[in-house]
Formats: C-alpha cells, sequence, structure tokens
C-alpha cells in the first residue's frame, strides 16, 4: 500500500512536469489529455484518478510552472543587492526564461490569449502566480525606498509580460530582440527614476 501511494505521487508529479511543458510549448487547446498522459509514459485511463477535468490539470501544471520560475528566480539573486537583483529578474524573465534550451517558461506571457478563456480555477492560480512575482520584485524596490514599490513592480512585471508576448510574434530573432532589449532599457530607466525620487539630493 505505501509502494503504490509513493508510486501514485510519482505518476501524478510526472503528468504535472509533462503537461506543464506542452502547455507551454504547445498551447493549450492544441494539447489534449491524451497527448499528456502519453509523453508521460502513462496510460489515458489512469488520469482521472489525479485529475478531475483538464482543467484541473493546467490549474495544477500552471502553478508547478510558478513554482519553478519563482525558484530559479530565487537562487538568481541569493546574495544580490536590490539593485543587481532587480536587473537580473528582469534580464532573466526577458531572456533567458524564454530561451528555447529553457525547459521553464511563465504562463503569464506564453499562454496568456488562452488563459483568458480559462475557468476561475485557472484564472486564480495565474492570478496569484502574477501576485507573486509583482511580491518578489516588489520586496526588492522597497529596499530601494521606493514609494509606490507595489505599482512600480506591477508595471515592470506588465511589461515583460508584454514584451515577451510581442517578441514571439517577430518573425525574424534581431526583431525579437530589439523588442526584449528596448523593453530592458524602459525598465531600468524606470527604475533609477524612482530611486532618486526616493533619495533627492
Amino acid at each position: 500500500m505505501r509502494k503504490s501511494k509513493i508510486e501514485a505521487a510519482e505518476s501524478r508529479k510526472r503528468v504535472l512536469a509533462t503537461a506543464s511543458d506542452k502547455f507551454l510549448r504547445e498551447g493549450i487547446n492544441a494539447t489534449g489529455i491524451s497527448d499528456v498522459m502519453v509523453a508521460a509514459g502513462l496510460t489515458q485511463g489512469g488520469f482521472y484518478r489525479h485529475f478531475r477535468s483538464k482543467e484541473h490539470l493546467i490549474a495544477e501544471a500552471s502553478a508547478a510552472a510558478f513554482d519553478d520560475t519563482m525558484a530559479e528566480f530565487e537562487q538568481a539573486v541569493s546574495g544580490k543587492s536590490p539593485r543587481e537583483a532587480i536587473a537580473i529578474i528582469v534580464h532573466h524573465y526577458l531572456f533567458q526564461l524564454q530561451a528555447e534550451d529553457n525547459n521553464r517558461l511563465c504562463p503569464l506571457s506564453t499562454l496568456s490569449s488562452e488563459l483568458r478563456h480559462s475557468n476561475d480555477e485557472v484564472k486564480a492560480v495565474i492570478l496569484n502566480g502574477y501576485s507573486r512575482l509583482v511580491k518578489f520584485l516588489a520586496s526588492f524596490m522597497m529596499r530601494l525606498d521606493v514609494d509606490d514599490y507595489l505599482g512600480l513592480a506591477s508595471s515592470v512585471v506588465s511589461i515583460m509580460v508584454g514584451a515577451v508576448s510581442v517578441s514571439a510574434l517577430a518573425v525574424e530573432k534581431d526583431a525579437a530582440n530589439n523588442i526584449l532589449t528596448n523593453a530592458e532599457k524602459t525598465i531600468g530607466q524606470l527604475i533609477d527614476s524612482a530611486a532618486r525620487q526616493a533619495r533627492p539630493a
């Protein structure tokens, strides 16, 4: 009995990891339950032992993707100053997180057009992921004595998500890179301006 519970937990974890990757890389509508289960090396009949529906799987897989993203950010900024941490997070989100050879992607920028048609359970997970990213950035902006650190963090996340979403539409790699580079510069200017206002000469 104990072994079967462990195996069930491992199977569920494998399905989540597989679903997260396939949803983020191939799209939600293009990925069926059977696609996920086959890729995970499991039978389709076992799906409902772990999840109530495809929407339930989308919610759980998106939550797992956010967990991975936040863990990656936390590791990248460990021991860094607030300004360095912000710059690392922004650059990481815009360039490294979306790289083709990276096995982690963000649902906010990758699946936003599809997720808006999802049910309330899925939307709650996505909004929670957004809130986690905003609060994480805001924690460093607060240490820079920025007055409206939550508002600024929200604006930065919106710029990052929008830039990545638009850059994905660019046919040429240089055009996509320009979109991301301009977003990074704009965010840097916003942070510098807010920091100067917090410490007037």
